[in-house]
C-alpha cells in the first residue's frame, strides 16, 4: 500500500463528506439514516460527541490522523452544505489587502480564531463555514483542520488579506542586495 499525500487526504475527506451531504441540486439525502447522522454530528459539542457516530468513525479509520482531529473535522463537514472552488478564507476575507471593511469575517473575530487552540476549534470552525453560508471547499477545508499548524495559520492569514507571494521579487539576501546598498548607505 502507497503512502496517502496531504491530498489524499483531502480526496478522502470529500468523499466521504459527500456520501452523507445533500446532493449540489439542493435535494436532501435519499436516506434517512444519513439526515439523522447529519443531525446528530451537526449537534454534537465535542469532538468525542462526534466519535460516537459510527459514520464517523469510518472517516477515523479511513485518515491516519489523530482521531480527535478527525473527529473535529467530521463535526464540521456535517454542517457544509455546498462545496464551492474558493478557499473559505478568501471568500470571507477581505477583497485587496488595503480595503478593511469588505471581509464578512471581521478581523478581530478572524485574529482570536487564529489563537483558538486546536482542541477548541469545533464551534469557532463551525461558525465560519454558517458565515459562508454553509459554503465551503471542502477539501481544502479538511486539509486546514487536519494540518492546523503555523504553517496552515500563515497560508490563511495571505488568503484572508488576499496577498499573494506570487510574483514577489527576491529577498535582498538572495540578489547579493543589502538593505544599505538600495536607500544609499542612509539606513540607521
Amino acid at each position: 500500500m502507497s503512502e496517502r499525500t496531504e491530498k489524499d487526504y483531502g480526496e478522502v475527506a470529500f468523499d466521504w463528506w459527500r456520501e452523507l451531504a445533500p446532493q449540489e441540486n439542493g435535494t436532501k439525502p435519499a436516506l434517512g439514516w444519513k439526515r439523522a447522522t447529519l443531525a446528530r454530528l451537526r449537534r454534537a459539542d465535542s469532538p468525542l460527541k462526534v466519535l460516537m457516530e459510527p459514520y464517523a468513525l469510518r472517516l477515523v479509520q479511513t485518515l491516519p490522523a489523530a482521531p480527535d482531529r478527525v473527529a473535529l473535522l467530521a463535526g464540521v463537514l456535517a454542517v457544509v452544505r455546498k462545496d464551492v472552488r474558493d478557499p473559505i478564507t478568501r471568500t470571507l476575507g477581505r477583497d485587496s489587502f488595503g480595503e478593511d471593511k469588505s471581509a464578512k469575517l471581521a478581523e478581530s473575530r478572524f485574529r482570536r480564531l487564529l489563537q483558538t487552540p486546536t482542541n477548541d476549534l469545533l464551534d469557532p470552525m463551525r461558525r465560519l463555514v454558517r458565515l459562508a453560508q454553509n459554503e465551503a471547499n471542502v477539501r481544502d477545508l479538511a486539509k486546514s483542520i487536519l494540518y492546523w499548524s503555523e504553517r496552515t495559520k500563515k497560508r490563511w492569514i495571505f488568503e484572508y488579506y488576499d496577498v499573494s507571494l506570487a510574483g514577489r521579487s527576491p529577498s535582498p539576501s538572495t540578489t547579493g542586495t543589502t538593505l544599505t546598498q538600495t536607500q544609499g548607505g542612509d539606513a540607521p
